[in-house]
């Protein structure tokens, strides 16, 4: 992984606990959105991507 690919996840994690705090739930999807589509064969950020879907399903 390079530089510039872990610091757009790290960017995208701030965002969506940014989201999660602030209750903005269009954000939050827009964010995994984009996380999901990093996350390509990598099982931990696809994991992780399973985490954060279950999250916010369950807050809604």
């Amino acid at each position: 992984m390079s530089y510039a690919d872990a610091k757009e996840i790290a960017l995208l994690r701030l965002e969506l606990r940014k989201c999660w705090e602030q209750d903005d739930r269009s954000g939050a999807m827009s964010a995994l959105s984009r996380l999901t589509q990093r996350a390509g064969n990598d099982n931990e950020l696809a994991a992780e991507v399973r985490r954060w879907s279950f999250k916010l399903a369950v807050a809604a």
